[in-house]
């Protein structure tokens, strides 16, 4: 191997006098994927190993892969799930439970358009335990869609039973999808299964489940919530507040559900039978008929405070200056308030996408892809780190692939001291594989922040009547806050934008200074003696 050892300069990343993002080391494992929208591989951590996991193409099929590193990024093992009993096949879903045996759903084709559904679950260590088939000779087709796990005891499988189908050279278009949900126990015994009424109940297809209180909850394109427990007993709930798709659900800390949609940069709370309580969607210049922002991933914190990352337009579409998808991470307080914003956009004219969010040590990570040079051009890995409290960008990291081609950050993980393990996708020998990689930290480099970031605001630290000075243009309105989140003195532009603030009457510390302008908002730390 292979391990990298070295500082940042890779690709033009030239870094300040003061610090740059250290990259540990690279590597790069083949599965061979042939596209860099889906199947995307996910990474865990724990005190001296990091575990990737995802999809890999092989000549009879998807498998699911494993490759666990040591932090010297070292190889200990890689293990191959789903080619027991299993050629021809598809891999949808999977899931570990907490005593991490996993279970995966698969579809295997059978013949002309016809498929069947395999669930199969494996120990910690490899090895097939059980695996089950949906299929009857008597029946055409059948799809999976996804799988979730209740309380390690119970499965619930989503699948469409396709029917009245044509045979070899005829049009395929006639046939027929029926919704399902099967349920198994955890030892592979077949429970029950529910085909759903497509004329009182739902028909087409669904959202993801979402499984609450030993409950199947699941989504459907016409706002509906269909709740099926372990008996098998059905509820549904009409009339929701959920709007615009549904891109993710989690529950809230106070038991109730957080939507992200699926079409537009919205997000709301609803409760358990789907009763709006609150949305917010981030406003755009996009037209009606464009569905080009997308909020992509959302983690909570304990205090039920809301983080967002995804791609957005901003609000100059259709004007002199517009530019493509940047990453906007936004932070929601759990009553739907927009606590802050950062907007990433690296250079003028890239599409910008973040893909995963995690929140340690007050910091947010997001990693995403972001275009090299401009639109048309190339995507490089990406991660950004922001303080949590105040939204202020604290670190920028890019990476550009082995070859020219898409790399995008899908998954990454912080070790308690900073140190990030990050993987993703990118392009090699016109296929796409993973590269995960260890970073000693994610600290801010000039070269990767936009011009309009690189303005200075000095003397830092200030004394107490002193007139704090702003290098940047089009500052509207300004506050000083504590660190205990009092605002201690604030003002606005009568005329023209703030370049000068006199700093009276406070006391000695670290302060945090709110810039607000047309573009967003802007943090900085400032320290009066």
């Amino acid at each position: 191997m292979k391990r990298l050892l070295l500082i940042l300069s890779l690709s033009g990343l030239m870094a300040n006098a003061c610090s740059q993002s250290t990259l540990l080391w690279s590597e790069d494992y083949a599965v061979g994927l042939n596209t860099y929208y889906s199947d995307f591989p996910e990474i865990q951590t724990h005190a001296d190993t990091i575990k990737v996991i995802g999809i890999q193409n092989t000549d009879q099929g998807q498998r699911l892969l494993m490759v666990k590193y040591d932090l010297n990024g070292d190889i200990i093992t890689t293990t191959t799930f789903g080619s027991d009993s299993v050629d021809n096949k598809t891999l949808f879903d999977y899931k570990f439970d907490n005593t991490k045996h996993l279970y995966i759903l698969q579809k295997e084709k059978t013949g002309f358009y016809k498929s069947k559904v395999v669930l199969q679950k494996y120990s910690p260590e490899g090895y097939l335990i059980w695996a089950e088939q949906i299929q009857n000779p008597a029946d055409t087709s059948y799809t999976p869609h996804a799988l979730s796990l209740v309380n390690d005891t119970c499965l619930f499988v989503s699948a469409y039973k396709e029917y009245d189908y044509p045979q070899p050279g005829d049009d395929v278009i006639v046939t027929v999808s029926l919704p399902c949900l099967y349920a198994f126990n955890s030892n592979g015994s077949y429970l029950w299964k529910r085909e759903f009424n497509p004329e009182t109940e739902f028909s087409g297809f669904a959202y993801d489940i979402f499984v609450h209180n030993n409950t199947a909850f699941i989504f459907t394109y016409d706002q509906k919530i269909l709740k099926v427990d372990l008996n098998n007993n059905l509820t549904i709930d009409t009339n929701t507040g959920i709007i615009n798709g549904i891109n993710d659900v989690q529950l809230t800390p106070d038991n109730n559900l957080l939507i992200t949609a699926l079409t537009k940069y919205r997000v709301s709370k609803v409760n358990l039978s789907g009763s709006l309580i609150w949305t917010q969607q981030y406003g755009t210049n996009l037209p009606s008929y464009v569905f080009g922002d997308e909020m992509k991933a959302t983690i909570q914190d304990a205090e039920g405070n809301i983080y967002i990352t995804g791609k957005h337009y901003g609000l100059n579409y259709g004007t002199p200056d517009y530019t493509n998808a940047d990453i906007l991470t936004l932070k929601y307080d759990s009553s739907g308030n927009l606590i802050w914003q950062n907007r990433y956009e690296y250079l003028i004219n890239n599409a910008d996408i973040g893909n995963t969010i995690c929140l340690k040590n007050g910091q947010i990570y997001v990693g995403g892809g972001s275009q090299s040079a401009g639109q048309g051009t190339d995507m490089d890995y990406v991660v950004l780190k922001i303080d949590a409290a105040t939204g202020e960008s604290t670190g920028i990291y890019r990476y550009d692939g082995l070859e020219n081609g898409d790399d995008a950050v899908t998954s990454l993980a912080v070790f308690d001291n900073g140190n990030v393990a990050l993987t993703g996708l990118s392009y090699r020998n016109t296929r796409y594989d993973w590269t995960t990689q260890l970073l000693s930290d994610v600290v801010l480099s000039a070269q990767n922040l936009r011009p309009e970031d690189r303005f200075q605001v000095y003397p830092n630290p200030i004394k107490r009547g002193d007139v704090l000075t702003i290098t940047a243009n089009g500052i509207t309105a300004y506050s000083i806050i504590s660190t205990l989140g009092h605002v201690v003195q604030s003002g606005k532009a009568a005329l023209s934008n703030i370049n000068k603030i006199s700093i009276n009457n406070l006391v000695s510390g670290m302060y945090f200074l709110r810039l607000e302008a047309d573009q967003g908002i802007t943090v900085r730390k400032i320290v009066v003696n």
